[in-house]
C-alpha cells in the first residue's frame, strides 16, 4: 500500500512535543465504509426522518483513518486530534491524499492498455 510523507507547516502537538512529519497512505474500501457510517445522522426532512452523510464528514473521517502516524504518534487520528491541526496542515494532508488519488485512479484507467 503507497504512503507518502507530508511535512506540517504548525504541527500536531500531543503532550508536550509537536510533530512535523505525517505518514498518510491510500484510502481503502474499509476507510470509506467506516468514514460513511460515522458520518451518518438521522435528520427530520419534509417527507419525514432521513438518514443522511455530510460529505465534507466523510471526508475528513476517511482522511484521519489514512494518517498512519504523525511524528512518533501512531495513527489513525481521533477528531479531536484532527481538530488540533491548523487549516494549512489540514490542508496539505487533504491535498496529499487527493494526489494519491488522482494516481490510483490514473493506475485503473490505464489497466490493461499498451
Amino acid at each position: 500500500m503507497a504512503t507518502m510523507n507530508v511535512d506540517l507547516t504548525r504541527g500536531l502537538t500531543i503532550g508536550e512535543k509537536t510533530h512535523t512529519t505525517a505518514t498518510i497512505r491510500e484510502a481503502t474500501a474499509a476507510d470509506l465504509i467506516d468514514a460513511t457510517d460515522e458520518s451518518e445522522k438521522i435528520v427530520k426532512t419534509p417527507d419525514g426522518y432521513q438518514l443522511v452523510a455530510s460529505p465534507t464528514q466523510v471526508g475528513l473521517n476517511t482522511l484521519r483513518r489514512q494518517i498512519v502516524s504523525v511524528g512518533d504518534y501512531k495513527g489513525p487520528l481521533s477528531m479531536a486530534e484532527l481538530k488540533k491541526l491548523s487549516a494549512t496542515d489540514l490542508s496539505l494532508l487533504q491535498e496529499t491524499a487527493q494526489a494519491m488519488d488522482a494516481v490510483t485512479i490514473a493506475e485503473i484507467t490505464d489497466r490493461g492498455r499498451d
